[in-house]
């Protein structure tokens, strides 16, 4: 289980919190709202990447915050910038990279890691190529933060607005993966403005709206997926301060 208690963030004059979250396991939920509402900075935050002010962030009852190698090992991460990867490196080599990581977290050899990424990258349609990351173009380098944050299995997955720069065809196979892994126990907590995506995909919805959480809802408390839109919409419409 993924929690979030209490967390609080002050951050160039912006506000985010106190939130609390439960996201049970094997739960796919989607984080929605407008930009500015703190999607970004409630991720970065619960990973530790940015320190918060107060409150904790637990998975399994063990402190994400402190960074913990063994921790997390377990969870995995695309940021909202395809350009977070290491641009000199190929693909290949990045996901050697990343292999070595969860390899000297976990104190043991993964060599099949490399073998699932390749298959991964199949599916998602990326070529491999001799060229570093940083002479491909931002789907391609999205494609590959992909495969490197789905190749070890994530027990938690982490995704900011993690298909941005995907095609239709990378997008529909990217959910297909998500769909699997979620079937097999992974818990994912996930970023985006596509609040049709976030139907075909979640079995619940947070949204925020300047820094606080204005609807949590599972999708069948909802009514089904062909509500979702209505209820973000109406949740972010009361949240909004009256006109004068």
């Amino acid at each position: 289980m993924l929690q979030v208690v209490d967390l609080a963030v002050h951050y160039r004059g912006f506000t985010l919190g106190p939130v609390d979250l439960e996201v049970d396991t094997g739960t796919f939920v989607s984080l929605v709202g407008p930009n500015g509402s703190g999607k970004s900075t409630l991720i970065r935050s619960l990973l530790g990447l940015r320190r918060p002010d107060t409150g904790a962030a637990l998975w399994d009852g063990r402190p994400l915050l402190a960074r913990d190698p063994a921790v997390v090992t377990e969870v995995g991460y695309v940021s909202d910038s395809p350009g977070d990867v290491i641009g000199e490196l190929t693909a290949v080599e990045y996901w050697q990279y990343a292999r070595t990581a969860h390899e000297r977290a976990r104190g043991t050899a993964l060599p099949h890691l490399i073998d699932r990424a390749r298959d991964y990258a199949d599916r998602l349609e990326l070529p491999l190529t001799a060229k570093p990351l940083d002479a491909l173009s931002l789907g391609t380098r999205r494609k590959a933060q992909v495969v490197a944050a789905l190749m070890a299995h994530p027990r938690l997955l982490v995704l900011d607005e993690s298909f941005i720069g995907l095609d239709f065809l990378a997008s529909r196979a990217f959910e297909g993966l998500l769909r699997e892994r979620v079937a097999d126990g992974c818990t994912v907590l996930s970023s985006n403005h596509d609040l049709d995506l976030a139907a075909r995909l979640s079995d619940r919805v947070v949204v925020l709206y300047d820094g606080s959480v204005v609807l949590d809802s599972d999708v069948d408390a909802l009514g089904g997926v062909a509500h979702i839109e209505a209820a973000v919409v109406d949740a972010l419409r009361g949240a909004r301060p009256a006109r004068a």
